[in-house]
């Protein structure tokens, strides 16, 4: 593969070629018929450079000079971020370059008949190889190793505007010359970033059995619904799980939660081919079984996936979908027999865990519990109180209660009518 000497290479070999190609011995040619005098006056001597544009003339002021201009560097777009075919996926691409050239002729004492003929030699030079021998590269810089890349660098015309010309030479900061533009490619440059190679496979697959090909698509998720039409789920509530695929063997869902152990698998019922019915037990089913609050069920967003297993055969895991788990509250305390300030204490099924934030709702008021939330250590089965202080005018009140931004339901469905619960409100007399 090529090094950083790969453009230099390029280069020389390019200039090499206009010293085999561009010379004034062809000239006898047009002398082999006495009846043809050719018309250009040739005295001085020829100079092959490779040299900026206004360094030209300031080296060969008044000599015959054809000059090898690289002008722009660019980068390979069908190369790029391409492994080499040799290296494998994961070996660091090679850096691909586009090299554009400007080949100028300046005809002695800035005679503009020789140049035409020294610039239209330049360029039937440029004709004849369309491909860079590798030999010629060899030759060229053999450090550069440009001829043992995969790819053979080509020559081609490049037509440039008069507006992109102008351009060149007005960067250039020196007067415009008749010039023709090449572009070679593609120079591919070794990359140096270490590479490591994964050792090789002794066995595919369980027992060296291969590989398990799949027919169809894996199932996938697009959301989950409540089964009772509320925006969150309370505990003993049914999942509606919808998604494409859904009629696979084995599957079980994968429940996760920041605050649980670990993830919680939990059986599935078939409804059709996009959806799946999941029912939030009362305690999760670990195994084995979990001692202390890790057992309970934490309010607050879910992520729900499948698990689809198959025997004798790897398994997959779908995308995941949250959904809301809220919490169940009572009112434990009685108001005082008038208007005023009182204290009201919740009660909250799940537990509110530690450091999950708890906010009491006071019809739309939120309110911060004025004592800490307590919450039984080491048992499961605890529920939380929460006592906030509230006060209240002559009326019924509703209550709610936030753990880490799900709200309780505070409503209730009968008969397909929606009503404010009762046994979440407060009746101030």
């Amino acid at each position: 593969m090529s090094n950083e000497l790969a453009i230099s290479a390029v280069t020389l070999a390019l200039r090499n070629f206009l010293y085999d190609g561009v010379t004034f011995n062809t000239l006898p040619l047009f002398d082999s018929d006495p009846k043809v005098v050719f018309p250009i006056p040739i005295g001085k001597t020829l100079d092959i450079a490779m040299l900026p544009l206004h360094k030209v003339r300031d080296k060969f002021p008044d000599t015959n000079v054809v000059n090898l201009s690289l002008f722009r560097v660019d980068f390979n777009a069908a190369w790029r971020n391409q492994p080499l075919p040799s290296q494998g996926e994961s070996a660091p691409p090679p850096l691909a370059l586009n090299l554009d050239y400007l080949i100028t002729a300046y005809g002695e004492d800035d005679h503009e008949d020789v140049a035409h003929f020294l610039l239209g030699q330049a360029m039937r030079v440029m004709h004849d190889h369309a491909v860079i021998p590798r030999a010629r590269l060899s030759s060229a810089l053999a450090l550069a190793h440009v001829q043992d890349q995969i790819e053979n660098i080509r020559i081609t015309p490049h037509s440039l505007s008069v507006d992109e010309l102008s351009k060149i030479w007005t960067v250039a900061q020196t007067q415009h010359r008749l010039s023709a533009a090449y572009l070679v490619t593609v120079v591919l440059i070794d990359s140096r970033s270490p590479v490591r190679s994964a050792l090789p496979v002794l066995t595919r697959g369980k027992d060296d059995r291969g590989i398990d090909a799949l027919a169809s698509a894996p199932p996938s998720l697009d959301s989950v619904m409540i089964a009772t039409g509320f925006n969150a789920a309370v505990i003993g509530d049914d999942l509606l799980v919808n998604g494409e695929r859904l009629d696979a063997n084995g599957v079980v869902a994968r429940v996760r939660h920041p605050l649980m152990p670990r993830p919680v698998d939990l059986p599935v019922t078939f409804v059709n081919t996009s959806q799946l019915k999941v029912t939030i037990p009362t305690a999760p089913p670990f195994d084995p079984p979990e001692t202390g609050t890790a057992a309970a069920w934490p309010a607050g967003m879910y992520s729900l996936s499948l698990v689809v297993t198959r025997p004798n055969g790897p398994g997959w895991t779908t995308n995941d979908v949250p959904f809301a788990l809220a919490p169940s509250i009572t009112i434990s305390s009685s108001p005082p027999p008038a208007a005023g300030t009182f204290d009201v204490t919740v009660i909250a099924t799940p537990q509110v865990r530690d450091g999950q934030q708890a906010l009491a709702i006071w019809d739309g008021t939120q309110i911060v519990p004025q004592t800490p939330v307590t919450t039984p250590a080491n048992d499961a089965n605890a529920t939380t109180a929460v006592t906030f202080t509230v006060t209240a005018a002559t009326g019924i009140h509703r209550v709610r209660l936030r753990v880490d931004g799900i709200d309780s339901i505070i409503m209730k469905r009968t008969g397909g009518v929606l009503a404010f619960d009762d046994a979440q409100s407060v009746n101030v007399p």
